[in-house]
């Protein structure tokens, strides 16, 4: 059920008050939240800034030293005082701070050109999806997060492309029409709950009233679960050809929100990176791991073309880690960290098995990788190295979460790799949307009852010609270029 069909409700005059009061408490205390996550991630970053700017490392960590001072003032003074009807203007004071200081480390790297523009997503979907306030804020933080970002960059960043510019803009309006949905969504998801209590209060006083609409609420909560679970599978990349390879990749989410997780990267000429994972559990603790995974590997991938997968994935590990532990959140997360080469795929991390179909000789192949998991350990160095699967023309890689294999049916057995290698043997050769397409039926058709997140990836070495085609236009441009 989406947004829309969900039932409207209108709040009585005569309840009007103790709502307001209510509302007032819950942003009071989500607005604590956020300040913490706020110095939690702020200094946490500077492993980034290292990484990506070195140059830049004691700029920057002047910044985020003050935006960390001032969140943990802010934090401290909501411990201190009573919820207000002025509390909303917490999450206006933390987008000014947090984005601020982010939008002058944009200025600080060339302006509109630098892709530390993705922090300010961060924030506007942070703010819009933990401060339960009303959908109407949402939409004018996220406004003036962009408004700030643009002015400041216009007159004191560095030359841009203009390409650039509108690639950000567009990303970010988009985040911010996702945040204001789903600050209009959860608005009237606590309006419901909050109506339905008081109802339920009534009915107990007085046995005649009339039965309460139980399956409204019940359908109106898990509408909601479903608007998060399409945003979610919104954000995922589009299949695609990079480099000499054909990429498509697909995520089934169960009943709640997923944490699985893929991407399909392309940071610059011959720098083409994928990415899958699975975070232990779901909900939303499981979702905000996933996009912190994405953000980092997208800025890491994207601003130092020498890193290795096993560098990328060590970075990752050091800025998830302290994160997940101070949430007190039981988080782990497989992670593979793949670069694609002519050459093969070289690859990073612990997760499931990878099935190779060889069309040399018309069969799959298996191939394990070792290492560790993402947010065990303290430093993963030394633990986890890089590992080359080598690629002829024609042979397709298939990369997956254990939601594929342990889909269980009726009498308790495992769809297992076996099965899904032998699916794979058979749809090789075909269009690589229609060859993930059996692979999900096979599935479906199989398991009793979907209680995982299934994703699968396929990649297929293209043919020479193929990949020289594929090289044409990035070719073209420089030759016009110059």
């Amino acid at each position: 059920m989406s947004v829309s069909m969900m039932r409207a409700v209108e709040i009585d005059p005569s309840i009007r008050e103790p709502f307001d009061r209510y509302l007032e408490g819950l942003i009071h205390r989500w607005s604590g939240y956020v300040a913490a996550l706020g110095f939690t991630l702020v200094p946490l970053f500077l492993v980034l800034d290292w990484l990506a700017a070195p140059e830049l490392f004691g700029r920057f960590f002047v910044y985020r030293a003050l935006c960390t001072a001032l969140v943990i003032a802010q934090y401290l003074l909501l411990k201190t005082i009573r919820p207000t009807r002025y509390d909303f203007l917490h999450g206006y004071f933390f987008s000014v701070v947090v984005a601020g200081a982010i939008t002058w480390m944009t200025v600080d790297l060339g302006g509109f050109d630098s892709s530390y523009y993705a922090g300010l997503n961060l924030v506007m979907i942070g703010v819009s999806m933990l401060i339960p306030w009303r959908p109407v804020h949402s939409a004018i933080n996220s406004v003036g997060i962009l408004v700030m970002y643009v002015l400041a960059n216009a007159l004191f960043g560095g030359p841009f492309e203009v390409a650039k510019l509108v690639n950000n803009l567009f990303f970010m309006g988009g985040t911010a029409v996702i945040g204001t949905a789903v600050a209009s969504a959860k608005y009237q998801l606590i309006a419901n709950e909050f109506v339905t209590r008081e109802e339920l209060v009534i009915a107990n006083r007085d046995l005649d009233a009339s039965r309460l609409d139980l399956k409204a609420a019940r359908d109106a909560l898990w509408g909601e679960m479903e608007v998060a679970k399409r945003i979610q599978t919104s954000l995922l990349p589009a299949n695609r050809r990079v480099g000499g390879y054909e990429v498509a990749a697909r995520m089934s989410p169960a009943a709640e929100v997923g944490g699985d997780y893929y991407d399909i990267i392309q940071a610059g000429e011959d720098r083409n990176w994928i990415a899958i994972g699975d975070v232990s559990g779901h909900g939303v603790e499981s979702g905000l791991v996933m996009m912190m995974t994405q953000t980092s590997i997208l800025s890491l991938v994207r601003e130092n073309e020498r890193l290795s997968p096993a560098d990328v994935f060590s970075a990752v590990n050091d800025v998830l880690l302290d994160n997940i532990s101070r949430l007190h959140a039981a988080r782990y997360m497989t992670l593979n960290v793949v670069r694609l080469h002519d050459a093969g795929l070289t690859l990073a991390g612990k997760h499931q098995d990878v099935l190779v179909w060889r069309r040399a000789m018309g069969a799959v192949e298996t191939v394990s990788n070792e290492g560790c998991w993402i947010g065990v350990v303290d430093d993963t160095r030394g633990r986890v190295s890089d590992q080359t699967i080598a690629m002829q023309e024609g042979d397709v890689a298939l990369f997956f979460t254990d939601g594929a294999t342990e889909a269980m049916n009726g009498r308790g057995e495992m769809y297992g790799e076996d099965r899904l290698a032998a699916v794979l043997a058979a749809v090789a050769e075909r269009p690589l949307d229609e060859a993930l397409e059996v692979l999900f039926s096979e599935i479906a058709a199989f398991r009793a009852v979907q209680d995982d997140d299934v994703t699968m990836m396929l990649v297929r070495r293209s043919s020479q010609a193929a990949s020289a085609r594929a090289r044409e236009p990035a070719a073209a441009q420089r030759s016009t270029a110059a």
